[in-house]
């Protein structure tokens, strides 16, 4: 120190450095416990008042600001932090030019490299081009371009920089610049003005520690002196500090050198840790203020990256944290639920699904069902020709008993030409056996060069994939009036199935951090057997070996019949199935058992015919016809009809079958056969109306009409309307509400979108009078009106009575409909076109299925002259009261109506034994029924299945599960006095509900 006498403060010259960095390497720690990186903390103190100036948080390896992501603290608990190493290499380009640069390193605990960055000499991002290696050694001034850097100097404000020179070999300075030192930025040309070396500061410089001392000699405060320099090196200002706070001082005594001991503040860094109520830890560092004496007089906390913190727990000193962990091995269990399966497709044929009439694609079809391209080659022609690409649905079923769903199935087809399609060009058809379920057109007189998207859905059980029931059909003309091609692709196909049991687990690694002291977990991590990250999807649990199923597996052989129109085919049907009962594989073969056999109609089990042929065998099916064009209920649901099919077996082992109401007698033409099930499928209609209508201005008889589905305002389409005639006259219109002077014909023509989506068109007829006819073309597939209408010759309507409103439906719809709109002399007639359109799509289940079932037994008509003939007797079964109705007799076709002249009773009926009935219903009962054990001179047995599945057991020893809605019929055919060997009947579930009826002889002689 240097000073002078008397009161006035002594002002120290020089100070050491303004600042002091103390630099922290801490971990970003997330909450699961992973490190996101490493940061380098650097608190920045003012070396003469001791207070925190700043605090950077920079990435160790960049250099560059760092915002933590997670907690900062400690790398390790025993206090490893990582390193960071700098070296000058340099990078070698292909022609020998060499750049120099620096690669900064920086390692963990471990020795494992957490990043490396490098920069050029300059401070600036660089990425090596060439070959990266140790410098050579350089003879001296052989690289005039090397820079020599100078240090220790600071700009105004206190930012310290390093000059940069570069001189060439006789010491010219060829280039200079200098570099912030804090920021790395470099910048060209010599410093700013006001620069000076860093401890000859000019802007703000403090002195030494001063007292203020009372008139008693005490001294009541610790001063420091800050003065404020100007750009050219004047005071520009002078301010008194209190050197313990750092706030202004005002003095009230003498500012003069302290006395002998007195003591300076210190200011202690200690790194403590917050701990919640909950336990949880908070790193902090305390920045603790002490008095002249020793006392401390205040603190700050911090958080580790130096933000200013407010403790809310136990502050004290940080214990490293003890952590265990443990991996085990567990599996990730799906829970039952709605499962998307891809099932495998394999060729198949049209008759496999009843379309004979179509000629089968030469195939193969394996790239069309993995939805690549497939082409269908144009016709040779003259004769038309249909090619249709059939594949049979096929999935594993394990674990999906009882489970139903849907399946979705669509491709995209394109018309490659050269002829224009013909009418019905083809069609997407899904079906399950020979029936029908579900068909999308492909786009009628479809152009050259057309291409849309076909797309089919109905629903399935998982029975009826694992019987290979469910097939999907192509069908596209080749060749009709002109040859064309298609090119299919993009076929996908997807199972929805509710119920299914995944079994399939999924072995994960988890891994288990704890608490060593209190042993909860602290975090939870799971990752694959490969060490990936793996999310759990379904219940977790400890892995279980998979059962074996090679000794409980079951395969059962049956024999069963094909039935199509052209006959009966027997064929082995193999089914395996595992421990839980679950069908594994289905084989059907000839009766080798080894030659594959392709069913082609409607598969059953062979009716057995009596024996010496006195009766046939009839066997009867329920099934559901839905046809579109019936009339809907009172919700607006076109419910499927329920009706008979009978299968009659002959003598010979052939059959026919015939289509009934359920009345067992009255004959049914069914539309499109599908399976009733619990609940009837049904169609609802989805209703297009006009949004808008627009006059063509180049042709005032035209107008384009605007339509859109009112469920999916996205589906609209167009309507051309052209007009005979223009609008107005004496009928009120509008160009957008147009309305004509009758006579006057109206064309409607749909756009393909509305033909390709819609159904039906309706054509109105709005204020039709008496004497207003309309003439429509094509013939309507329906018409309605309110109050009467009646059809004249050459598809002329006439209304019965004035202001009635009509409506003309025609189905598919056709690509043009016209309608004349006559006046035939009753007054003024204005006619105002008015249609809509009609999109059928699946409705909710319309309810059960009828209460009436149907049962055929085999009777014999004996006149007085002992002559015998067979005939069939139809009951009705109603399925609420149990109650037997006799329907009606007919001859063993089925069909053909039998008078009886004589004495009926079971054929082979001997006269001296009295011949009794019997009747019983099994409602839930798993009992067995012994009907032979009960009635030794049983005669005959009809079974009739209600719902879910009966057990019926041979004389083979063989079990047989007949399912609901199937009819059987057992009996004794010759004319001795015999007997029935075995008659054996069980419910396989409790869900089954049948009817027994059978006849027995009151005493049994055979």
């Amino acid at each position: 120190m240097s000073g002078c006498c008397g009161s006035s403060p002594v002002i120290q010259a020089a100070t050491p450095a303004r600042v002091d960095v103390e630099t922290v390497l801490l971990c970003d720690v997330l909450p699961d416990g992973t490190v996101a990186g490493v940061a380098l903390v650097e608190p920045i103190y003012d070396t003469n008042t001791g207070a925190r100036v700043s605090t950077r948080t920079v990435n160790p390896a960049t250099g560059a600001d760092y915002t933590p992501a997670g907690t900062l603290q400690a790398c390790a608990p025993d206090g490893c932090t990582a390193t960071t190493t700098a070296l000058v290499l340099c990078d070698t380009a292909g022609d020998g030019t060499v750049t120099t640069f620096v690669r900064s390193t920086t390692y963990d605990c471990e020795g494992e490299l957490v990043g490396t960055f490098d920069r050029s000499l300059a401070g600036a991002a660089y990425t090596p081009a060439g070959t990266v290696g140790v410098c050579p050694a350089v003879p001296e001034c052989e690289s005039p371009t090397t820079p020599t850097a100078t240090i220790g100097l600071c700009l105004p404000d206190g930012t310290p920089i390093a000059v940069t020179v570069v001189r060439d070999c006789e010491g010219v300075v060829t280039s200079e610049g200098w570099i912030s030192l804090r920021t790395g930025t470099f910048s060209a040309g010599a410093p700013p003005v006001g620069t000076v070396a860093c401890g000859d500061s000019q802007s703000v410089q403090v002195s030494g520690t001063f007292c203020d001392v009372d008139g008693d000699g005490a001294v009541v405060g610790l001063v420091l002196i800050e003065y404020s320099y100007a750009a050219d090196g004047t005071i520009a200002s002078v301010r008194l500090v209190d050197a313990t706070t750092g706030t202004t001082y005002v003095p009230t005594g003498t500012i003069t050198t302290c006395p002998t001991g007195t003591s300076q503040p210190e200011q202690d860094v200690v790194q403590l840790c917050d701990v919640a109520a909950d336990g949880t830890t908070t790193p902090l560092i305390r920045d603790y203020r002490r008095d002249e004496l020793g006392a401390i007089s205040g603190h700050s906390d911090y958080l580790l990256d130096g933000t200013p913190y407010v403790p809310t727990g136990t502050v004290g000193v940080c214990h490293p944290e003890c952590r265990n962990s443990s991996t085990v091995l567990v599996c990730d269990v799906p829970a039952d639920s709605s499962t998307a399966i891809t099932p495998t497709i394999v060729d198949s044929t049209a008759a496999a699904v009843g379309q004979p009439q179509f000629q089968n694609h030469p195939g193969p079809y394996t790239s069309l069902w993995s939805g690549g391209t497939f082409v269908y080659a144009a016709g040779p022609g003259p004769a038309q020709e249909h090619l249709m690409a059939t594949g049979q649905i096929t999935a594993d079923m394990s674990g999906c008993d009882g489970a139903s769903g849907s399946v979705t199935i669509s491709v995209r087809v394109r018309n490659d030409g050269p002829a224009a399609g013909q009418a019905w060009d083809g069609a997407l058809r899904l079906f399950r056996g020979t029936t029908a379920l579900a068909t999308h057109n492909a786009l009628e007189w479809a152009p050259s060069g057309w291409q849309g998207t076909l797309t089919v859905s109905a629903p399935v059980t998982a029975a009826d994939i694992a019987a290979g029931d469910i097939r999907v059909g192509l069908i596209l003309e080749t060749y009709h009036l002109g040859a064309k091609s298609w090119t299919a692709d993009q076929f996908d196909a997807t199972l929805n199935l509710e119920g299914c049991e995944l079994t399939t687990a999924t072995q994960f690694l988890r891994t288990l951090t704890t608490d060593c002291a209190t042993g909860d977990v602290v975090s939870t991590t799971d990752t694959t057997l490969d060490g990936d990250p793996y999310t759990a999807t379904g219940d977790v649990g400890q892995c279980t070996p998979a059962e074996s199923t090679d000794d409980c597996r079951d395969c059962e052989q049956l024999v069963l019949c094909d039935v199509t129109d052209a006959g009966t085919n027997t064929f082995l049907r193999t089914v395996c199935r595992d421990c839980n009962g679950a069908v594994i594989s289905s084989l059907d073969t000839e009766l080798d058992g080894s030659t594959a056999y392709g069913v082609a109609g409607v598969v059953g089990v062979c009716a057995t015919p009596p024996a010496e042929c006195e009766a046939a065998a009839v066997q009867a099916f329920r099934l559901c016809d839905l046809n579109p064009a019936a009339e809907p209920n009172d919700d607006g649901l076109v419910c499927a009809t329920p009706f008979l099919r009978h299968f009659v077996y002959a003598c010979d082992g052939s059959s026919t079958f015939h289509d009934t109401e359920m009345d067992g007698v009255t004959a049914y033409t069914p539309v499109e056969v599908v399976e009733c099930g619990e609940n009837p499928p049904s169609l609802r209609e989805q209703v297009w109306n006009t949004v808008g209508v627009v006059q063509d201005p180049a042709n005032p008889l035209v107008f384009t009409y605007t339509v859109a589905n009112s469920e999916d305002p996205t589906q609209t389409g167009t309507v051309r309307m052209t007009a005979s005639r223009a609008f107005g006259g004496s009928c009120p219109s509008t160009p957008d509400a147009p309305v004509f002077n009758g006579p006057v014909t109206f064309l409607f023509e749909p756009d393909e979108t509305v033909l390709a989506l819609a159904d039906v068109l309706r054509v109105d007829a709005l204020d039709w009078d008496a004497f207003e006819d309309k003439v429509v073309s094509p013939a309507p597939s329906k018409v309605e009106s309110d109050t009467g209408h009646t059809l004249n010759a050459g598809n002329r309507w006439h209304s019965t009575v004035n202001n009635n409103t009509g409506h003309f439906y025609f189905n598919g719809p056709p690509a043009s409909v016209s309608m004349f709109n006559r006046n035939d002399g009753g007054g003024v007639a204005c006619a105002a076109p008015a249609f809509g359109f009609i999109t059928l799509v699946a409705g909710p289940p319309c309810g059960g299925v009828a209460e009436l079932d149907h049962i055929v037994q085999p009777l014999c008509d004996v006149t007085v002259a002992g002559t015998t003939t067979p005939f069939l007797r139809h009951w009705a079964v109603n399925n609420s009261t149990g109650l037997l109705t006799a329907l009606a007799d007919t001859t063993l076709n089925g069909t053909t109506g039998y008078a009886v002249t004589g004495t009926v009773t079971v054929c082979g009926h001997q006269p001296d034994a009295p011949v009794l009935t019997g009747v019983r219903r099994l409602t839930g009962s798993t009992v067995i029924q012994n009907l032979k054990g009960e009635f030794p001179g049983l005669q005959s047995v009809s079974l009739s299945v209600l719902a879910g599945a009966v057990a019926v057991a041979g004389n083979s020893g063989n079990t047989q599960a007949i399912p609901a809605g199937a009819s059987f019929t057992w009996s004794v055919a010759d004319t001795d006095d015999s007997s029935l060997a075995s008659a054996s009947f069980a419910g396989a579930t409790a869900a089954a509900d049948y009817f027994l009826v059978w006849t027995y002889k009151g005493t049994a002689a055979g």
